[in-house]
């Protein structure tokens, strides 16, 4: 049998894993639901009672520094099928690019054969990367950042592993697992000092692994 993965966020306390308290996490539909990295405003928020509009997630957009690398501040789940919260469309990711261990939880029901991995593509195709924010190509200058959290929080002023492709990534575990287990991760995007071209980019995360 298929071992499965269920990816999850924390939308109340970061300090906690799922397993202490699985209310704290929201499961995302892969199909529906997705991630908005935003500078946020008064409209573009936590617990929206709408899907954000381009027109409203480009006025919240994140403003680029000609001084200093810009961490993006915010990190939504656009919960298309409102797994909580009733009428809300949108939950803030809670310790999203903090030191904090358990942001973004990864569930396996099962064994795998490999290390389940943490990739950033352009499309579900997973053949090119070569956005904006995955480094034009060149995955060292990739804006996403990712760390493995799944046995300890990742550390103040964590720098983490720019991910794009299929040459840098994160191992969310240190071995293959033998058994289900909850995977950890942080993720965050910084833009570079003073960087040239404005763009909203949609990219894509994907959890790799085999099973037996």
């Amino acid at each position: 049998m298929a071992t499965a993965m269920i990816f999850r966020v924390n939308y109340v306390d970061a300090a906690v894993a799922y397993a202490t308290t699985p209310a704290d996490y929201i499961t995302v539909d892969l199909t529906n639901d997705y991630l908005i990295w935003t500078a946020g405003d008064t409209v573009v928020k936590d617990l929206m009672t709408a899907e954000p509009t381009p027109g409203e997630l480009n006025t919240a957009a994140t403003v680029i520094s000609d001084s200093a690398a810009t961490t993006v501040a915010l990190c939504l789940l656009m919960d298309y099928s409102h797994d909580v919260g009733g009428a809300y469309y949108t939950h803030k990711v809670i310790g999203m690019s903090e030191n904090k261990q358990y942001a973004f939880c990864f569930s396996f029901d099962g064994a795998t054969a490999t290390i389940p991995r943490l990739e950033a593509w352009d499309t579900s195709a997973h053949s090119t990367a070569v956005l904006n924010v995955l480094g034009l190509g060149t995955a060292t200058n990739s804006m996403v950042k990712a760390v493995k959290t799944t046995d300890a929080t990742p550390g103040p002023g964590w720098v983490g592993t720019a991910i794009a492709g299929a040459a840098n990534y994160v191992e969310l575990d240190s071995a293959v697992l033998s058994v289900a287990k909850a995977l950890y991760a942080n993720i965050k995007v910084v833009i570079p000092i003073a960087y040239a071209t404005p763009a909203a980019e949609a990219f894509v995360l994907t959890v790799r692994y085999t099973y037996l």
